[in-house]
């Protein structure tokens, strides 16, 4: 399947679309924000806006993609933690795999990815 997007700022559409349904923090669509489809459409997204990027623009792409604590993003993964049933009695390898997909296109440090995934 393909979707032919005709220039960046319907590509940047796109990208904001999803941004908003994944971490809309009252989204009735919670099943979206930490979706392996989802996260895989984000990062693919996120990918060709770096791509039809100029070099500056796409370094601040790159820059912008860095998530630690502090993005508004983290703290909706840590409520949607505490707020879930399944978390304590998932692995590790369960754990990692949803905080990818939720927080995708972004990328938490690995300080933060490691606190979250084994201490929370």
């Amino acid at each position: 399947m393909n979707i032919e997007i005709e220039n960046y700022w319907e590509l940047l559409a796109l990208h904001k679309s999803l941004m908003a349904v994944k971490f809309d923090q009252n989204s009735c669509l919670r099943e979206a924000q930490g979706s392996p489809y989802t996260g895989s459409l984000a990062f693919k997204v996120f990918d060709q806006l770096v791509a039809a990027s100029n070099e500056k623009q796409a370094a601040d792409w790159i820059k912008w993609q860095e998530a630690d604590d502090s993005r508004i993003e983290t703290q909706l993964l840590h409520k949607h933690i505490k707020e879930s049933e399944w978390w304590a009695d998932s692995d590790q390898s369960q754990k990692e795999k949803y905080v990818r997909d939720f927080m995708a296109p972004l990328i938490l440090n690995e300080q933060v990815f490691n606190e979250i995934t084994k201490n929370c």
